[in-house]
């Protein structure tokens, strides 16, 4: 599903709190910092110059984002 339009507070399973928000069409943590939602997509995102965060929302991994996430449900 689209990420940034994700209102869910747990993991399509059940297992897991989500990390994050949206707050507008920014992807949020639950401290408000902004995140890369870029990042999230299966591209990824080879910025570096902004300070959004390069992890994953769905667990918090710095090595994928969310649409490539072990613990994302499968299509």
């Amino acid at each position: 599903h689209r990420i940034i339009e994700c209102k869910a507070l747990r993991t399509w399973d059940d297992a897991f709190d989500t990390l994050c928000s949206h707050i507008g069409k920014l992807l949020t943590m639950r401290d408000s910092k902004s995140i890369c939602s870029d990042w999230q997509r299966v591209s990824g995102c080879s910025e570096s110059t902004h300070d959004r965060r390069h992890f994953c929302s769905g667990c918090g991994a710095f090595t994928h984002g969310a649409q490539t996430c072990p613990r994302a449900q499968k299509a």
